[in-house]
């Protein structure tokens, strides 16, 4: 492979995944208190869930350091390959300024940096691409060229079950969280541009869930050159009942179209339960 293709473990891609499509993944880190554990390395995401409903320590994360970045990419301009690295957008974490700080360190190397704009299965989803267009031999500047495309008509739409998580970390502010619980009303949140929006309010998580579907459903352009990747967090029976909820309204196959767990990166924020639909229209 002519191009290395990099990302960050908030795009939430399964190992073996990775593996397969050649993608180097960077871990963030995952903190308890005292302790920290490398996103996906150290800390089993059934041991992550465990500690976070005991509750003694709320976890909280931190993006790599730019000498992690600089190892990862090392290896890969040592054997002459260009760099695509592709990264949770700078609006939600530092993750690319140390990208960027370790890019510098290789002044003569080619080692382009993607802010995603999205996080978890956006980020993956455009990983993926590139990876795929990697393999087909591209080029970095061809790469860049259709990942500029992506992100102009990619969207992604989450519901969260419990606001707590997301308020502790500054997500959704107290007095929203507030009369959400009050009101029993449940927020769909818009994930793109490099920020987290309230699409809509409902009140029930199941008509949440159907809102993103149709929110999806409406942003899609061809069906069949569509990308679509269905998240859940340590909610598996959630996941595929939105996934076939959303496969009962697609009039086509998609290009791409499967179900993944977010990770503890960004079930810190979101919580146990959150789902979401990630999407690049074709």
């Amino acid at each position: 492979m002519a191009v290395a293709i990099l990302t960050d473990s908030t795009s939430d891609i399964d190992p073996a995944l990775a593996a397969r499509y050649g993608i180097d993944v960077i871990p963030l880190f995952v903190n308890f208190g005292d302790e920290r554990f490398r996103d996906g390395i150290d800390l089993s995401r059934g041991e992550f869930y465990r500690r976070m409903r005991e509750g003694r320590l709320l976890p909280t994360t931190s993006q790599p350091t730019s000498a992690m970045f600089e190892a990862a990419y090392r290896p890969h301009v040592e054997a002459g390959r260009a760099i695509v690295s592709v990264h949770i957008t700078r609006g939600l974490s530092g993750t690319i300024n140390a990208a960027q700080a370790a890019a510098a360190q290789f002044p003569g190397a080619e080692i382009r940096l993607v802010d995603s704009l999205t996080v978890t299965g956006g980020c993956a989803l455009l990983a993926l691409h590139a990876a795929e267009l990697a393999r087909a031999g591209e080029s970095a500047g061809a790469i860049l060229d259709a990942l500029e495309r992506d992100r102009t008509v990619q969207h992604g739409y989450c519901t969260l079950p419990d606001l707590s998580h997301a308020v502790r970390t500054g997500r959704v502010g107290k007095t929203q969280a507030a009369l959400g619980s009050l009101l029993r009303i449940v927020p769909v949140l818009r994930v793109g541009d490099g920020e987290v929006d309230v699409e809509a309010r409902v009140r029930t998580f199941s008509r949440a869930q159907a809102t993103i579907v149709d929110a999806t459903v409406r942003d899609l352009g061809e069906v069949a050159k569509s990308r679509l990747l269905v998240m859940h967090a340590h909610a598996p029976a959630s996941g595929e009942a939105l996934l076939e909820r959303l496969r009962s309204k697609l009039t086509a196959k998609p290009a791409y179209f499967a179900l993944a767990e977010a990770g503890p990166a960004i079930a810190t924020h979101a919580g146990e339960g959150a789902v979401g639909i990630f999407s690049i229209a074709g």
